[in-house]
Parts: structure tokens; sequence; C-alpha cells
């Protein structure tokens, strides 16, 4: 019996085997790859080749590791290759880095010099930068200087820009002057500009001065703001703002254009009087010399419209200037010289320049305005002349933003005169009339020819008056000398002609010439007042003529004897002791006036008024007549109603003489 385990036998083993084997899944991928590898091996399955199966899978391993072995062989001698060759390498690099550390430590010093080098380099390019900058900023080039200061250059748009640079720099060196506190490098560059500006300004200066002297002198002397459009008119504006800068170049240069446009602006206009102007189509002015208020009316629309173009062309070539406004008077120096100019820095005024060019209108129009005037002329005429300079000199004013002006003021110093001249010949007619009033004596009572001649001239001056352009709250003020001179005198002449009349006939005469008086001024509301007083004296001479006219008719219809008598009896006297209350004769004179009521052309029909010109006047005198006669009979009627002798009452009295 054995002491230790049993070794396994040879069955043992053999049953692992086949459970292995059985155990194994030939239908597994592995398996049958596996078996796919072993199928090379072998030609054909037999017992022995099955048997030998290890020795032969062994076998062919031994050899895989052989042919593993030969292939690595040549990849293992270029490694030692490789590694002698990085061997000899590392050698190298220690040497090159024992030589590089050698070397550093000699080129040390080098290296430090080169960046030092390196940096001021880097420093004086910077302030090379800097320094361009502020040569570009602070100095003018030579080709820019050249171009401002050579005469022979052209003024052109190359000439301002350098200009404007030049005036940039000047700004810019100020700058610095009051903020970087510069002041050595300010007042340099500004001193070192200030001669190149100057000789600019004065380029520019001798520049304008030919342009007003030859046949350049045409384009300064264009009539319009737009004809100046140019490229010379254009030039001349830029260069006139620049010498804006310069008050002594731009005042003598404003007065030299304002000179030639002055001898240009009064040749157009003597053209004008005697050619006419071909572009418009207008006739020579000179043509209307026989008609004096057209011939000042288009003297005066030409002058007009071309001081209005003269306006606009110097406010457009002064620019700026104008619109901040000079104070300067271009007329106190009219001639070349200097030194008044040179004294002060204030500029010329578009005012004082405008002024002195027009300047050159007010004696060739006031020569021929005189001659005008100097003729023979209806007072309606001067009168018409008169408003004409009114109107124009209101125009010229508005239209030229002056009332100081040389036209304005003659416009108004002629309108002065004509308008004296006109109330002058008001007052030789008023002298004749006065002259005139021994002897006068006027049949048909009705306004003479003296009367209707000034209220005919008069109405066509009211007509003119009511187109002139003053403000209503002024026109009556305005009017009344007017009235005055015209109607003053002409009233105290008729009063005093009715004066010398018969009472009743001087009263329907003055009636007469009042009511002609009063005609034209009713129908204009600044001669109200005037119409008024007229007819409150009116109806003072129809009341006066009334009262006049019934007495006399009462007179001659015996009545008024009798109501005097009855006004005077005592209440106590009995009505038939009065002798002009008997009352036969009292039926007598009754039936008398009841015979008149019914008669025409009798005592009643009052041929007096109807010489009364005008039917309003004439309509209320017969009405007031009338009613005075029935107020005179009703009184009658009252007082002796106790006799029975009156036939009708005061109402069918009333009635008839209404009818």
């Amino acid at each position: 019996m054995a002491t230790g385990a049993a070794a396994p036998g040879p069955s043992s083993q053999l049953t692992k085997k086949i459970q292995k084997a059985l155990t194994l899944r030939v239908d597994s991928q592995a398996s049958r790859d596996a078996l796919k590898c072993l199928s090379i091996c072998f030609d054909e399955n037999t017992v022995h080749t099955r048997r030998n199966m290890r020795s032969t899978i062994e076998g062919q391993n031994l050899l895989l590791h052989q042919e593993f072995v030969s292939s690595f062989g040549a990849l293992e001698r270029q490694i030692e290759a490789l590694d002698n060759l990085v061997s000899g390498l590392d050698t190298a690099c220690e040497k090159a880095t024992r030589e590089l550390r050698s070397s550093k430590s000699e080129t040390q010093g080098i290296l430090e010099k080169a960046s030092a080098l390196r940096q001021e380099s880097q420093l004086i390019e910077e302030k090379q930068e800097v320094l361009s900058k502020f040569l570009a900023r602070f100095r003018l080039s030579e080709a820019d200087t050249q171009v401002v200061r050579n005469p022979d250059q052209p003024l052109d748009t190359t000439f301002f820009e350098a200009f404007e640079r030049l005036e940039q720099m000047r700004s810019n060196a100020r700058l610095m002057l009051s903020t970087c506190g510069q002041q050595t490098s300010g007042v340099d560059i500004l001193h070192e500009t200030s001669e190149i500006l100057e000789a600019s300004y004065e380029r520019m200066f001798v520049w304008v001065q030919q342009q007003c002297r030859g046949p350049r002198a045409a384009s300064v002397a264009k009539s319009t703001a737009t004809e100046l459009d140019t490229p010379a008119g254009t030039v001349l504006k830029r260069v006139l703002v620049l010498l804006a800068e310069r008050p002594v170049y731009f005042n003598h240069c404003i007065r030299d254009i304002s000179r030639v446009r002055r001898q240009a602006l009064t040749q157009r206009f003597s053209e004008a009087l005697t050619h006419g102007d071909a572009s418009s189509g207008s006739r020579p002015i000179e043509l209307q010399a026989s008609e004096p208020v057209h011939y000042v009316s288009d003297m005066l629309a030409w002058i007009h419209e071309n001081g209005v173009s003269e306006s606009a062309a110097i406010t457009t070539l002064m620019g700026r200037v104008a619109t901040t406004g000079g104070q300067g008077d271009a007329r106190t120096s009219t001639s070349t010289d200097l030194q008044s100019t040179e004294v002060g820095t204030v500029l010329v005024s578009v005012q004082g320049i405008l002024d002195f060019t027009l300047e050159g209108l007010v004696t060739p129009f006031s020569s021929r305005a005189k001659q005008v005037l100097e003729a023979e002329a209806s007072i309606v005429v001067i009168y018409r002349i008169a408003q004409v300079f009114a109107f124009y000199a209101k125009m010229l004013n508005e239209s030229l933003h002056a009332k100081d002006l040389c036209l304005v003021g003659m416009c108004r110093d002629f309108h002065a005169k004509t308008y004296q001249g006109f109330l002058d010949m008001w007052e030789a007619q008023s002298q004749r009339l006065r002259q005139g009033v021994v002897g006068v004596y006027v049949s048909e009572l009705a306004a003479p020819a003296f009367v209707v001649e000034a209220v005919n001239t008069l109405s066509e001056v009211l007509s003119i008056y009511d187109m002139a352009l003053v403000p209503a709250e002024e026109r009556e003020s305005d009017f009344l000398p007017i009235l005055s001179a015209a109607f003053d005198p002409l009233l105290n002449h008729c009063q005093q002609v009715a004066a010398m009349m018969d009472m009743a006939d001087g009263q329907v005469f003055l009636l007469n010439c009042v009511a002609a008086m009063q005609s034209p001024l009713s129908k204009h509301t600044f001669t109200a007042q005037r119409s008024l007083m007229y007819a409150a004296l009116l109806e003072d001479q129809v009341s006066a003529l009334v009262v006049g006219q019934t007495a006399a008719t009462l007179a001659k219809l015996g009545l008024a004897e009798r109501i005097e008598a009855l006004r005077q009896k005592s209440p106590d006297t009995p009505l038939s002791a009065v002798p002009e209350l008997h009352p036969v004769s009292l039926a007598a004179t009754l039936r008398s006036f009841y015979n008149s009521l019914f008669t025409l052309g009798g005592v009643l029909a009052l041929p007096l008024l109807e010489r009364i010109s005008n039917r309003d006047l004439r309509c209320q005198a017969r009405s007031g007549v009338t009613r005075g006669i029935a107020a005179a009979y009703e009184e009658l009627f009252v007082g002796i109603e106790e006799l029975g002798v009156a036939e009708h009452t005061p109402d069918q009295v009333r009635t008839l003489l209404e009818s």
C-alpha cells in the first residue's frame, strides 16, 4: 500500500485532454482560424503527421524565430552605427558648448555695446519721426514757400492750399505757445513764417490792384452777383476774404473795386439813358423826357434795380465782412492816398462801399431831374413827381437796408423840393385869388370855375396819394398840409365873395362852393376830419339859409306880421282888437296862403333853393323851409282858432307843403 498520493497515470492525462478537447468549440471563429493555420503545415492528414504534429509545430516555430533573429540583425547593426554617430555628435556638442562658453565670455562686452547702440538707434529713429512730424506741422515746405512768395505763380487752388497750410502752421504755433509753454520754439516759428505770410498778403494785394486796372477791370465790374461767378471772380472773392485779416490791404482793395464798379455803373446808366438796354430790349429812357413823370420814374426804376444788384454784388465780394459788418466809411477816403487808412485797422462797411459806388449816379440823375423841375409843369405833374421821389426813397431804403445812403438822401431832398414847390404853387394860386376879390360877382351862384378847377386838381392829388406807401395811421396828418394849402385860401376867398353878395345869394353860393370842396374828401378815410368840418359848415349855412328863406316866404305870404302881432299881443287884449288879427284881413291873407299851396310857381316855389347844386342839400333846405312854414302856420292856427277863419288844419297844410 502506498504512503503518498498516487501520481496521475496516463489515463488521467488522456482524460483531461479528451475533456479539454470536448470543451473546445470548433464552431468559434478562433477555432476556425487555428485549424486554418494548422492546415498549411500538413500536406495530408495521416496518423504519422498527427503524431509528429508537435515536433512539426515546434520546428516551424524555430524557423520563425531564426528568421526573426536574422531580420533584426541588420537593424541591430544600424542601431549600433547610429549609437556611434550619436556618441560622436555628443562629443562635438560638448566641444561646441565649451567653445561657445569661451566665445560668450569673450563677446559679452560686444553684445552689451551692440544692445546699447541698438537702443540708441531706436531712440534716434523715434526722435527723427517726431522731428519730421514737428516740421510737417510747423514748417512750410520749400515748394509751398515758392508758391506763396513767387509773383510769377498764378493765384489758383495751389496757392490757396499752400496759404491755408501756412495759416494752420501759425495757428499750431500759437496753440503751442498757449498750452505747451514752448515759448522759444513758438516765437521762432511765428517769426519765421511772418515774413512769408506778409509776402503772401502783398501778392494778393498787388493781384487785386492789377485786376482793377486795364482790360482786367471788366471782370471786377460785372453788374450782378451771378456774373461774378467766373474763375477770376471766384479768386477775387477768396482773396478778399483772406485780405480781411489785413484791414489796410482790404480797405484799399475794396475801395479800388468800388471805384471801378462806380465808373462802370455810371457808364451803364448813361447808355440806358441814350441807347437803352439791348439785352432786355428796353428803349432809351430819354425818349420819355417829354413826359416828366415817366421820365423821372424810369430813371429811378433803373437806379433801384441796379442798386439792388450792386448791393448783392458787393455783399458777395466782401464775404464774411458783409455779415459781420464793418464800421468804416468808404466816402471818407476816395483817393489813392493811404495815409488816412493806415491810421486805424477798422474794416470798411458794406453800406459805406455801396454808398460810394452808387454815388456816381447822383450827379447825372440830379442834373436831369433839375431840368425836369425847372420846366413849366402843372401842379398835378409836380405832385406826381414828388410822390415818385417819396416812393423810391422808401423802396431804396427797404431794398438796400440803409437809410443814410446818398441815393436815399437824394430822393428825399428832391421829394422835399418838389413837395415844397407843389405847396408853393397852391400858395401862388391863393395869392391870385386874393388879388381878384374886388369886383367879383357870380350871377349863377354855382361853384365858379376856379373852385371847380381846384377841386378837380385836388381830386387827382387824392387819387395819387391814395396809392402812396404811407401808413394808414400817418395819412391824415401827412396830407393835412396839402389840404390846408389847397382849400383854406380857397374857402376864405369864397367867403369873401359871398360877403359881397346879397345874404341869401351869398349863402347859396357858399353852399355850392363848400359842397364842391367836400365832394372829393368824402371818398377817402384820411380826409374824414376835414370832410366833417365842411359838413358842419354846410349844416350851419343850410340852417341860416332855411331861417332866412322861411322868414322871407312868410313875409311874402303876409303871415309874418300876423304871427308877430300874435306873439306881441297881451293876453287880455281880444284878437279882434289887434289890426293885424282882424278877422276880415286875416281871412284874406289865409285865402291867399291857401291859394299858393295849390299854385305852381307861386310864392312857395322858392327859386333860390333850386340854385343849390347839391341835390341832398337842396332837399334838406327845401324841407327845412317847409317845416318852418308849417310850424309858423300851426302857431298862427292855434292862436286864431277862436276866430274860425282858418279853413285848413296844420296837418293838412303840412301835407300840402310836403307834396
